[in-house]
């Protein structure tokens, strides 16, 4: 009979010994601890108007996200992220609704092109003051997605005229 309790005990300090190693190891690790909840939270509203390329691939291809594009609509038509709205700053105000049930129950992100460019900040807080509160920046969005080999389609959005450059999911020839 003593043979139960003991089995329990040293089952306990086994845990309790892996959970501190593996507790231990995050803390050490060059990129910081992993997220625990990666799976179901990606991005925590409220954190930071910033997202990540690898949160906001993720968001893409789970069909969680709506990108809208900020910058103007030739750029636009020369390439933008796979399903992306071209929604240019200048035009907000007179084709918001018409994009806005489009948002509806989705994470919002941003983008323009360059580490400086101001777009995708001033389209953000314009939707923010629209009323809609999940909104994120994807900062030097257009070249970090093409780098990343996502999905990129061209052709202007208006006509209906878009090109995918993605087969698969994965970018083949983003460069062009």
């Amino acid at each position: 009979m003593r043979l139960i309790p003991r089995i329990f005990v040293q089952s306990f300090a086994i845990l309790a010994v892996s959970g501190a190693l593996a507790l231990g190891v995050n803390i050490v690790r060059p990129d910081g601890p992993a997220p625990v909840l990666a799976a179901t939270s990606v991005v925590q509203p409220g954190k930071s108007a910033e997202i990540g390329i690898k949160d906001a691939a993720m968001l893409f291809l789970s069909h969680r996200a709506v990108f809208l594009d900020a910058r103007s609509p030739f750029e636009y038509a020369m390439g933008h992220v796979q399903g992306a709205i071209s929604l240019p700053v200048v035009e907000f105000a007179s084709r918001y609704q018409d994009i806005k049930p489009q948002l509806a129950g989705k994470t919002v992100i941003t983008y323009c092109d360059g580490d400086l460019c101001p777009l995708s900040h001033r389209l953000a807080k314009h939707l923010r003051e629209a009323g809609v509160r999940d909104v994120y920046v994807l900062v030097n969005g257009w070249s970090l997605w093409r780098q990343e080999k996502l999905p990129v389609a061209k052709g202007n959005a208006a006509s209906g005229k878009s090109s995918a450059s993605a087969k698969g999911g994965i970018c083949r020839d983003c460069e062009n």
